[in-house]
């Protein structure tokens, strides 16, 4: 396949799509290991693989706006640990459902932090978002019928308005240095605020887990730097959609290998936020052509 172009492109977008969802299904296999040591990993083998690239001069690692980078690591460090913890009590479809309704939260806090003006059409695709949002938390027909938005559910949300900030501060950050250190602060940063909490000693533990770990930040890193190599060779229009199929793959992963079970109400749920956030992102990629 010719390495340049929409092709090229899409490809590495779906295979971007794919580590993702073999990251979150990992991350869930371990609901044994401490959220903590899970994190740590992810962050020291992002900091390793991304360090020998740099070596290699495979990649650059331009820093410039040193603050916003480092609490670029902050939020994204605080979204990535939400998004775990959510995974091994709530399940990785349910997780990422609400995980992934970042474009909601970021469109709000574009409106009120940014003044941005959000256009009528976004409106109602945010206006489906949280009634999708809802519907997800809502369970009928399970012999506990209600609204049983817990305490892992908020945890989840919290982790997609988290990362919202974090995008907000990333188009802040694109101006001035590159996606790889983007991607290499939150590391760095994810690296020393877990470092102690690990308890690293825990890792003497089944030489299994220990692999599986590893493969964890392995898959977190070759998704993240498939996409950001990807959107650089498709649009945001282009590339938009392929980065929604996350949470349906995820979706689709809980309820075939871990048996997660989703009722009516909260499929319809699920479909309306990923629709919803997806035509969000479609608004936004339209607006910034014009």
């Amino acid at each position: 396949m010719k390495k340049e172009g929409p092709v090229y492109g899409i490809f590495l977008m779906v295979v971007s799509v794919v580590a993702f969802g073999i990251m979150a299904a990992l991350v869930r296999s371990m609901s044994h290991v401490s959220t903590s040591v899970i994190v740590f990993m992810r962050f020291a083998v992002g900091v390793g693989m991304l360090s020998i690239l740099a070596l290699f001069r495979k990649v650059e690692l331009k820093f410039v706006r040193s603050p916003l980078l480092f609490l670029r690591g902050l939020t994204g460090t605080a979204s990535v640990v939400l998004f775990y913890v959510a995974i091994v009590n709530i399940g990785m479809g349910k997780a990422s459902v609400y995980s992934y309704s970042y474009p909601l939260f970021a469109s709000l806090l574009s409106a009120l932090v940014l003044k941005e003006r959000i256009q009528p059409g976004k409106w109602l695709f945010m206006l489906l978002a949280f009634v999708g949002i809802i519907m997800v938390s809502m369970r009928f027909g399970s012999g506990d019928e209600g609204w049983s938005f817990g305490l892992y559910d908020f945890l989840a949300v919290l982790s997609a308005i988290t990362n919202a900030v974090s995008i907000l501060i990333v188009k802040k950050l694109h101006g001035t240095d590159n996606s790889y250190a983007i991607f290499f602060a939150q590391s760095i940063v994810g690296f020393w605020l877990f470092i102690i909490p690990a308890n690293v000693p825990e890792l003497t533990g089944p030489v299994s887990s220990s692999y599986v770990l590893i493969l964890i930040g392995v898959f977190s890193a070759f998704a993240q730097l498939l996409n950001t190599e990807g959107y650089r060779h498709v649009s945001i229009a282009t590339g938009s959609p392929f980065h929604m199929l996350i949470p349906v793959v995820n979706v689709i992963i809980g309820v075939f290998v871990f048996n997660e079970v989703f009722t009516v109400v909260e499929i319809i749920g699920s479909s309306l936020v990923v629709m919803a956030c997806l035509g969000i992102l479609m608004v936004n990629a339209y607006a910034s052509k014009r």
